[in-house]
């Protein structure tokens, strides 16, 4: 009797163990930036969805979805933030995503870059593909197979991005005009 309750005690154990492996697995690709949005988020779902389901993986929004006239020519009508990430909308759906500065939610890139990571760092991730330029004050580009991943680096070289460099924002799609961002 004794070997039963221990061995049942075990199964359980390890079937409570796996279900939170897996529900923190979900969680963690859940914020999975790829080119075409968030891995549970693409760009094109519809406002309300959005919402509900960023309030649910992250939180309450630290700014809720308001209207942005000054950026409408920019192909963005309104936007909102859930800590470092802000969702951007053009006629009630997602078009861009920006992550950064800081830190909260954690999302990374399909390939595994995080805010905070160097270019050096994006380099061995995405090789050739990845690209810089010294416009906006830095930044750095990637294609992927689901669409084009950039955003802005901070300026450690007095002309423009180095190895060097720290990735702070990852962007995908429409994230409103140019320099507008850090």
């Amino acid at each position: 009797m004794r070997h039963r309750l221990v061995t049942t005690l075990t199964a359980v154990a390890t079937l409570v163990a796996s279900s939170g492996a897996v529900a923190a697995s979900a969680t963690s690709g859940a914020l999975t930036i790829q080119g075409n949005g968030l891995r549970l988020v693409p760009l094109g779902t519809s406002e309300s969805r959005a919402v509900v389901v960023l309030d649910r993986l992250i939180g309450n929004s630290t700014t809720k979805v308001v209207a942005t006239p000054s950026m409408k020519n920019c192909g963005v009508d309104a936007w909102g933030t859930w800590n470092a990430l802000s969702a951007y909308f053009d006629h009630g759906r997602l078009v861009g995503i920006q992550v950064g500065p800081g830190h909260q939610p954690s999302v990374q890139t399909a390939a595994g870059l995080r805010l905070g990571d160097t270019l050096r760092r994006a380099r061995q991730l995405y090789a050739a593909r990845l690209t810089t330029t010294d416009a906006n004050g830095g930044g750095w580009i990637v294609a992927t197979s689901t669409g084009r991943i950039d955003g802005f680096v901070g300026r450690d070289g007095p002309r423009g991005p180095v190895s060097s460099s720290t990735i702070l924002t990852i962007d995908v799609g429409n994230v409103g005009c140019p320099a507008m961002s850090p």
